[in-house]
């Protein structure tokens, strides 16, 4: 399988985890002190995992409609085996992009678009727990701004107890670039630009593309992903995709949450520049809270 198919799968695509390895980059996480909210946020961003996976649940959740469910169970393939390795932070906020939904009505969305995202958010979660030990509460969230219709959000440890909790945020970007000026001077381009932002975040056109022309089970998953997207924005994409035009389906879906981004934003903000500063399209906002003395205790 070439790098493009597993650069789609490794966006988009994520499953049920197999294993979850953390290797050290030479900086240890802190003690959870209340006051080493910093030291923990620095942690998450020099200390490397490696976290094994399988698209086995997201055949499984394809396949459950149909007769044949039960039957020639994927968990045991390989050719469904991924493996992601980098930061905790970056492997949180790519899990926090893999677990986005749309909603397909008023508000941010409440469920993801698939459920082919458990088993990354798992092991992520493991992973940073191991590192991170009780008074710690970690949340990764990505909007493309506050109260979009898209978005995910990932969190780990308990929740904190009591008023003495100190917090600090780190942004890790998503990958595609920030709107730029001229894109700010109406609603309506500031509107499309993240839209278009947000599309290719949720489904690259050129990785979807090569994986769509395969024969294997990956295929289906990008296939499926379109799907619920075309149904929660009221979009069909057959035609485009009928020949893997990923490009023009990506298009016909910045069109319609362009719309809905557009009036949303005018009706917030008093001008397109004030709206322009509220968009965080491009990175993942990570934040960091911690309470107790030393050994997390109250």
């Amino acid at each position: 399988m070439n790098a493009a198919v597993d650069a789609v799968i490794a966006l988009l695509l994520i499953s049920a985890a197999v294993g979850v390895v953390v290797t050290g980059s030479g900086v240890q996480a802190p003690d959870p002190a209340p006051d080493r909210a910093d030291a923990v946020a620095d942690a998450l961003a020099a200390t490397t995992a490696t976290v094994n996976y399988s698209l086995a649940p997201g055949v499984r959740e394809l396949n459950r409609p149909t007769a044949n469910a039960g039957r020639d169970s994927p968990d045991g393939n390989p050719e469904l085996r991924r493996t992601a390795h980098g930061s905790l932070a970056g492997l949180l906020a790519r899990a926090t992009t893999a677990s986005s939904g749309v909603s397909a009505d008023a508000g941010p969305p409440e469920e993801p678009l698939t459920r082919t995202r458990a088993g990354l958010r798992r092991a992520v979660q493991d992973a940073v727990l191991a590192r991170t030990g009780a008074g710690v509460r970690i949340d990764a969230v990505w909007r493309p701004y506050p109260g979009a219709p898209v978005g995910g959000r990932i969190g780990a440890g308990p929740e904190p107890s009591g008023d003495d909790v100190h917090a600090a945020t780190l942004a890790i970007p998503t990958g595609v670039d920030p709107v730029p000026a001229e894109a700010t001077v109406t609603f309506e381009a500031l509107g499309h630009a993240v839209a278009a932002r947000t599309v290719e975040i949720l489904v690259p056109s050129d990785a979807a593309r090569v994986t769509l022309r395969g024969d294997d089970p990956t295929a289906a998953l990008v296939a499926h992903r379109y799907a619920r997207l075309a149904n929660a924005t009221n979009t069909s994409l057959a035609a485009p995709l009928a020949t893997e035009d990923t490009a023009a389906a990506n298009a016909r879906l910045t069109d319609a949450l362009a719309d809905r981004m557009t009036a949303e934003l005018e009706a917030e903000y008093d001008r397109p520049g004030r709206a322009a500063e509220a968009v965080s399209v491009s990175s993942v906002r990570i934040t960091v809270r911690t309470w107790g003395d030393r050994q997390g205790n109250r």
